[in-house]
């Protein structure tokens, strides 16, 4: 695979940002005992439980890792070969058929394979590209015929250049038609983080330089994750782009895509054999240092934020098993084999060309002389292709592989999903019904907004015209300002999982300003235009516009249309705050218990409050990640002009109907880490902090966080769901730590 200067770039970038040495950290970790705190191998235990459905099995294995003792059961090769059958080569191909170079992919639920974004970049990059099967040795040494498949961006695809990963659809039919795509399964996904353990040892299954299949076992040390990504050593062949990474009990820890070249003193990257590397090579002849992996715990939170309501993604979600392959199964009749088509390709080299055919003798011959029918090409929005059909040939001849589903008449360049702009109407803001107090019910279920004590009325902003009224209401959601900070003292919004409705993917960010309080009271691109993206330097501004009211938690009404107005609502700078950009973009632990929480109410599809703020100037946690609730307050850091909270605080009600009562949860986040001393800290220093910590999530008691925040939740704290005040916060490393009921 042909990879970009650019990617490696990023990789060398985070590279440097996690300073460490990959031998040193080898030598440090050994093969010996692997240390591990009492939560975490609780941690390992239980997921090692779900994974065996043994708990004798889950201690012995949990056992082996932290003694790093590699003996296993003989069924481990067995259960190898299973895990290699939904992994295959990508033969990238262009227009014209003619091939562009080779990846590596893998199916991670019915139909749907996942690879690399600089696999496949955009959709047209998969519609004309064919997927291998079974391209590797059988147990005699022989050649197995490869079962090719196409691809089918028009039924599905996402991608997601940050994280370096896109997942599109396969058609269910191989080329030939005489293979089911069912047949080969796939690699279940767990949003579970921390399936593998620094000093761990990986195993890859790959198809490097596109040659057939091989397996890289136990030869891949893991040393460290870093935010979204995890790095390994490279004691031999370095992975190939769209890669699985394994843990010892064959879970798919990460997805392969680059890492750190060794370089010469000129800063040029080296090959294996000491050349300089040039970007027309192969990512192969590249002398790696470390390689990267995209966490699978942040590529399942990016497409349960970014697609999770789709169809075909919900099984990927939902970690739904592959049916069982009996190696007994039937025994397909070979299909008939045309003189040209789906079972004859042309590969082209330094060399010349050739035409290839299963039994893969190689003949010469002229391309001029191939009688190749060119693939068909995708249309864009606007039905590109000069006009003509999708498929369509000026000779009448069928094109190799079938045409897929028509795209989305609107659909992103860059993703392929479809799109709809941000429009928010302020004409009739006056008339938004806001935030309801008895959307769970009356009496004891009536929920009313927080209330402000009268030490900080001052510094309520009030509408404009009116001394009393601060409410601003929204389409299903409220909020109330600090004026004196720019932010919301909080943001409070219904969520009705009955009526939770799919509008596709939001084009780009359109934020507005609220026109019925004064500018000064509200921050606005003045402070966040400088941001950038991800992978670009993020030291001039490394704050991201953080929704409050998720656009997703309001997005919810009779009708499509009236569901996506009330999502866009939640684009106004009130139900905005500034959050370090690696939090709000990682979808990691916050995000995911928004999702988490979302999913309970979709999936009975209840009713529920979510209630969100950031905490003022709240007490220093004193090298810990947690504040005292009663210490003195510290301020909070400045950047650009702007305070920046340390914490921020989230609120989830449900109406439990096994007992008819309010159930209550609060949770504490801290970017203390990430943003304290900010204010000291010069640009050019602030890239090498950007990645040294991560955010933390605590489940705390209501009253806990009425102290922090000065806010009064009225019955709230009867309804907390959390243990009594005197056991402390609870540390949230995984969805299986959360307590809702």
């Amino acid at each position: 695979m042909l990879i970009k200067p650019s990617l490696i770039a990023g990789s060398e970038r985070r590279f440097k940002q996690a300073e460490f040495s990959p031998e040193a950290l080898n030598r440090k970790l050994g093969d010996g005992p692997i240390e591990m705190s009492v939560e975490k191998m609780r941690v390992r235990q239980r997921q090692l439980l779900a994974e065996t459905q043994d708990m004798e099995k889950a201690e012995i294995g949990l056992e082996r890792i932290i003694q790093g003792n590699d003996l296993d059961s003989i069924n481990y090769l067995a259960k190898g070969t299973a895990a290699s059958r939904p992994v295959c080569r990508i033969q990238l191909r262009d227009l014209k058929s003619n091939l562009l170079g080779y990846g590596s992919g893998f199916l991670i639920g019915p139909g749907l394979l996942l690879t690399n974004h600089h696999v496949f970049g955009k959709p047209a990059d998969a519609a004309n590209s064919i997927g291998d099967f079974n391209y590797e040795l059988d147990i005699s040494g022989h050649e197995r015929a490869p079962v090719r498949f196409g691809f089918e961006p028009g039924r599905f695809f996402y991608t997601n250049d940050r994280l370096d990963f896109s997942v599109v659809a396969v058609a269910p039919t191989s080329l030939s038609g005489g293979e089911e795509l069912e047949d080969f399964g796939w690699l279940p996904l767990s949003a579970a983080p921390g399936k593998a353990d620094p000093g761990e040892y990986l195993t890859i299954i790959q198809h490097p330089s596109g040659q057939m299949k091989q397996v890289c076992v136990r030869e891949n040390k893991l040393l460290k994750y870093v935010g979204d990504f995890l790095w390994y050593n490279t004691d031999t062949t370095a992975g190939s782009s769209g890669s699985p990474a394994f843990n010892r009990f064959w879970q798919v820890v990460a997805l392969h895509h680059s890492g750190v070249p060794r370089k010469n003193a000129q800063g040029r990257t080296l090959t294996k054999d000491g050349k300089v590397w040039k970007p027309s090579m192969d990512e192969s002849l590249i002398d790696w240092v470390a390689n990267e992996g995209i966490r699978i715990s942040a590529i399942v939170a990016d497409l349960k934020v970014a697609v999770g309501s789709h169809p075909l993604i919900r099984p990927v979600l939902d970690e739904e098993e592959p049916p069982i392959r009996h190696e007994t199964a039937r025994v397909r009749a070979p299909a008939a084999v045309p003189a040209f088509g789906a079972n004859v390709w042309v590969e082209h080299s330094l060399d010349g060309s050739s035409l290839v055919v299963p039994i893969r003798v190689p003949l010469p011959m002229f391309r001029k002389d191939i009688p190749f029918a060119p693939l068909a090409p995708v249309p864009g929005p606007a039905g590109g292709n000069g006009g003509a059909p999708n498929g369509g040939m000026a000779n009448g001849r069928a094109p190799l592989i079938a045409r897929p589903a028509g795209l989305l008449p609107h659909i992103s360049a860059n993703n392929g999903l479809p799109m709809e702009a941000v429009h928010i109407d302020q004409s009739t803001l006056k008339s938004r019904p806001g935030y309801k107090a008895n959307f769970l019910g009356t009496g004891k279920f009536s929920v009313p907004l927080p209330k402000i004590p009268a030490s900080l009325k001052s510094r309520i902003a009030m509408l404009k015209g009116s001394s009393r009224q601060s409410e601003l209401k929204y389409f299903n959601y409220s909020v109330v300002m600090n004026k004196d900070r720019r932010l919301a003292f909080f943001s409070c919004v219904n969520i009705d999982g009955g009526k939770q409705q799919d509008v596709g993917k939001r084009e780009g960010d359109s934020w507005l300003r609220d026109p019925r309080i004064d500018d000064d009271a509200q921050i606005g691109d003045e402070f966040y235009r400088k941001q950038a993206t991800f992978e670009a330097d993020r030291s001039k501004n490394p704050f991201d516009r953080g929704h409050l009211v998720r656009r997703l938690d309001a997005t919810w009404g009779d009708t499509v249309a009236a569901a996506k107005q009330h999502g866009d609502d939640s684009f106004h700078f009130t139900n905005c705050a500034p959050q370090f950009f690696s939090f709000n973009q990682g979808k990691q632990l916050w995000a995911g218990l928004e999702d988490y929480t979302r999913d309970v109410l979709l999936e009975g599809e209840e009713k529920g409050i979510v209630m969100n703020g950031p905490v003022f100037d709240g007490p220093d946690a004193d090298g810990s990640d947690l504040p005292n609730p009663a210490g003195r307050p510290h301020k909070d850091p400045s950047f650009g002009g702007v305070q920046i909270p340390k914490y921020f605080w989230k609120i989830l009600i449900r109406r439990n109907e096994d007992d008819d009562a309010l159930k209550a949860a609060a949770f504490l986040m801290s970017q203390r880490k990430l943003v304290m001393e900010i204010d000291r800290i010069q640009e050019v220093d602030l890239r090498e902090r950007m990645s040294e910590e991560d955010v933390s999530v605590f489940q705390v008691s209501i009253a806990d966080l009425a102290k922090l925040t000065k806010l009064d939740f009225g019955n709230l704290a009867d309804a907390d769901s959390h243990e009594a005040t005197a056991v402390g916060p609870r540390r949230i490393e995984s969805y299986e730590d959360i307590r809702l009921k």
